[in-house]
């Protein structure tokens, strides 16, 4: 099985250009934590993640810290209280308004892994499984075609399933009317 079997579409494309608020927007409309962005030429830029995007709505002073506002201590990441800020909802508010004015190619994450459509799906799985949460499909000219993700995994398989036993159904009714019209031919 490769991955164009289990591929999504890209229904909506979102472009590196476009500024953050309207990516934002259609994520919370979608309901998508991770969404793949390219340029206006169709080609694969990056993704972007409500992960990505939180980080700008942090203070400056803590997303100074090590990996974002957790220390280290014994090999561990420890994440530290910010309490002690005393953020006020209105200086998140501000901090959103800036991130929604900024175009969403300085906020994509553009180290990823793609794959092709016939790339084996036990590759893409294991790219999901590393935390690569979506998986983008790319053409040998790296033109965004679909993407995968658990759920389509998920789907695609049924899909399948539900392909096999409509074959299997089609088959069996096939072998009944042989057996059937062989019957009948005896008969006669």
């Amino acid at each position: 099985m490769d991955c164009n079997s289990v591929m999504a579409p890209i229904k909506v494309s979102l472009y590196t250009d476009e500024l953050a608020r309207d990516v934002i927007a259609f994520m919370i409309e979608k309901h998508m934590g991770l969404v793949p962005v390219t340029e206006r030429d169709g080609t694969f830029a990056g993704l972007i993640s409500g992960d990505s995007l939180i980080k700008f709505l942090l203070p400056k002073s803590l997303t100074s810290m090590a990996g974002g506002g957790g220390l280290m201590q014994r090999g561990f990441k420890v994440h530290k209280r910010a309490s002690y800020l005393n953020e006020s909802a209105g200086e998140m508010q501000e901090r959103l308004e800036a991130l929604r004015a900024r175009p969403i190619g300085e906020m994509i994450d553009r180290d990823v892994q793609v794959a092709k459509t016939d790339t084996p799906l036990i590759d893409a799985l294991m790219m999901i499984k590393d935390k690569q949460f979506v998986v983008p499909v790319v053409d040998d000219d790296h033109k965004l075609l679909g993407a995968i993700s658990f759920f389509s995994v998920l789907y695609g398989l049924s899909e399948e399933y539900d392909r096999e036993t409509a074959e299997q159904q089609k088959l069996a009714e096939r072998a009944e009317r042989a057996q059937r019209k062989r019957a009948k031919d005896q008969q006669s």
